[in-house]
């Protein structure tokens, strides 16, 4: 299962850089490298150690928030950042 794992993130990364090639904005060839490098460093834990772990643990009193690690936020907040600009940016209409 890891090996198919890395494929998938292999190939998602490819088509990424394809994406982060042809951008056009500064802005979303940053978040494109967001998404990317999150997805190399999930790929490099998952060869090196054969799982990604999870390291920031947060939780304030009784409220707990789910374990991240610094890749996932980089790719949940690469995304949410193309997402919001692919719904609401500015469109060129000529």
């Amino acid at each position: 299962m890891p090996i198919i794992l890395i494929g998938v993130a292999a190939a998602v990364v490819a088509v990424l850089v394809v994406w982060l090639i042809r951008a056009d904005r500064l802005v979303v060839a940053v978040w494109l490298g967001s998404v990317i490098g999150g997805a190399v460093g999930n790929v490099v834990d998952r060869v090196r150690v054969g799982a990604v772990a999870d390291f920031i643990d947060v939780h304030v009193g009784l409220w707990h928030w789910p374990a991240f690690n610094v890749a996932d936020s980089a790719i949940t907040v690469g995304v949410t950042l193309i997402v919001i600009d692919g719904l609401f940016g500015r469109r060129d209409l000529s």
